[in-house]
C-alpha cells in the first residue's frame, strides 16, 4: 500500500429482484433469467477491472452491495465480484462491507459464501414483522422466513447486521408498528434502520388509490418517530442519522461517507459517483457522474470491449457529457443539508477550514432564525437539528440552498 492513498467507498449495484415491491421506485428488474445476470456480472466485473490504474490512489475503506436485491442472485457471482474488487483495489483489512439482502433470499449456503468472499456485514429489509402489511406492499417474504434468515446470518459468524423497518404502511396501527419494533428488539441487530414510507411517483403505490386513503397522517407519523427514537434508546440504540440507530461504533461507516462528503465510486447499471480530481491546470475538482441506466447498453457496453485500458477510455467518454464539476456554492450547499441529517451535525471549525470563511458570513440569518424557533441547536462548535427540527427536516434544509 502506498502511504499517500486516499481513502474511498466503493458502491456495487446489482439490479435484480424477485419482485418488485409498489413502493419501490429504484433501478431495478424482476425476474431476470440467469443468463442476464450471468451477462451482467461479467460486465460488472470488466468496468471494476476498467479502473485498475487509478485504483492504485485509492485505499477502500468500505464496500456496500446494493440493489435491486444482490442476495437474489447466485452467490458464486457476488464472489466473483468481490473478488475482481481485491484484484484491483487494496481493501483495507477492516473495510466495513455490506451487502443487502431480502429474508426470503438469504438462506445458509450463501450466507456461508458470502462470509468467505470477505463480507462481513448484512443488512436485511423486514420492513414489518405483519405478514398483511408485507403482502401489501409486495414483499416476497414473511416474518417467519426473516426469523429464518437472521438465524443463518448469526449461526455463519456475521456478527454485524443492520434490520430494515419502515413505519406508515397503508392501515397500520401505531400497535402493530411497534410489535415489529419490539420483535427486532429481541433480536439484538448491531444497527436498524426505522424508515417513513415514500409514496413515490410512478410507483404502483401512487396509482393504488385504496391504499393511499389508509396512509397515516404526518402527525401521526411524527408520533411513531418520537416513540422509536425513545424505544431505542432505553434499549441501547443510538440515533445518528435521522432514521438511523446503532449500537456503540456500528453506526453504518459506508453511508456516513454519503453524508460527511467523503469520496465515492459507483459501479453497476445507474450507479453514481463523487471523486475529487486533478483538472488541467492540476487543480483538485469534486466531480459527480452516473453509469448509463439501460441495461442491454450497460452489458453491451463491457462485455464488447476486451482490454482494462480501452474499456476505461471508453468509459470516460461515455461519461464526460454527464460529468457535473461542483461549484463552490454546490459544495457549501452540500456540507449543510447533508451535515444536519446527522445527530451531531455539522462543526463551524470544519466550514471555515473547507471554505475559508465563517459560517455566519454565509447563513447567519438562517442559522438565526432556525435557533430562534428551536429548531436548530447551536452547541459549542456545532450545529444541530432539534428533535422539533428533524420533524420539519426537509423544511429546514430547503433554507440552505443558496
Amino acid at each position: 500500500m502506498k502511504p499517500d492513498m486516499r481513502g474511498l467507498s466503493l458502491y456495487v449495484h446489482i439490479p435484480f429482484c424477485k419482485q418488485k415491491c409498489i413502493y419501490c421506485d429504484f433501478l431495478s428488474f424482476e425476474e431476470c433469467g440467469y443468463e442476464i445476470r450471468r451477462q451482467y456480472i461479467s460486465a460488472l466485473c470488466k468496468e471494476i477491472e476498467a479502473y485498475q490504474e487509478e485504483a492504485q490512489d485509492y485505499r477502500i475503506k468500505t464496500i456496500f452491495i446494493g440493489g435491486g436485491t444482490p442476495s437474489y442472485i447466485e452467490a458464486d457471482l457476488i464472489a466473483e465480484v468481490m473478488h475482481t474488487i481485491h484484484q484491483v483495489f487494496y481493501v483495507e483489512p477492516d473495510a466495513e462491507v455490506t451487502l443487502e439482502g431480502n429474508p426470503d433470499s438469504l438462506k445458509e449456503d450463501k450466507l456461508k459464501i458470502y462470509k468467505q468472499a470477505g463480507i462481513n456485514r448484512l443488512s436485511i429489509g423486514l420492513q414489518s414483522a405483519n405478514d398483511s402489511m408485507l403482502g401489501n406492499l409486495g414483499r416476497v417474504h414473511d416474518y417467519n422466513q426473516f426469523t429464518e434468515a437472521y438465524r443463518y446470518a448469526r449461526k455463519v459468524g456475521f456478527c454485524n447486521i443492520n434490520i430494515d423497518i419502515m413505519s406508515g404502511l397503508p392501515g397500520e396501527t401505531r400497535e402493530s408498528y411497534f410489535r415489529t419494533l419490539k420483535r427486532v428488539l429481541e433480536l439484538q441487530p448491531e444497527h436498524i434502520s426505522a424508515y417513513s414510507l415514500i409514496v413515490e411517483e410512478g410507483t404502483p403505490l401512487y396509482e393504488n388509490d385504496k391504499l393511499l386513503a389508509l396512509l397515516p397522517s404526518e402527525e401521526e407519523d411524527r408520533e411513531l418517530y418520537a416513540g422509536t427514537k425513545e424505544l431505542l434508546r432505553k434499549n441501547g440504540y443510538s440515533r445518528y442519522e435521522i432514521s438511523n440507530y446503532a449500537k456503540e461504533r456500528c453506526a453504518c461507516r459506508h453511508n456516513m461517507v454519503y453524508w460527511t462528503g467523503g469520496e465515492y465510486l459507483g459501479v453497476g447499471l445507474g450507479a453514481a459517483s463523487y471523486l475529487s480530481i486533478r483538472i488541467d491546470n492540476d487543480e483538485c475538482k469534486k466531480v459527480r457522474f452516473h453509469g448509463v441506466e439501460n441495461l442491454k447498453e450497460y452489458i453491451g457496453r463491457f462485455l464488447k470491449c476486451d482490454g482494462a485500458t480501452d474499456v476505461f477510455l471508453e468509459f470516460l467518454r461515455d461519461y464526460y457529457k454527464d460529468l457535473y464539476f461542483l461549484k463552490r456554492k454546490d459544495e457549501i450547499e452540500e456540507f449543510m443539508f447533508l451535515g444536519l441529517r446527522l445527530m451531531n451535525g455539522i462543526s463551524k471549525t470544519e466550514f471555515k477550514e473547507r471554505f475559508g470563511k465563517e459560517i455566519e458570513s454565509v447563513y447567519g440569518k438562517v442559522i438565526g432564525k432556525y435557533k430562534e424557533n428551536r429548531l436548530l441547536v447551536e452547541q459549542d462548535d456545532r450545529i444541530f437539528l432539534s428533535d422539533k427540527g428533524i420533524d420539519v427536516s426537509n423544511m429546514v434544509m430547503a433554507e440552505f440552498m443558496l
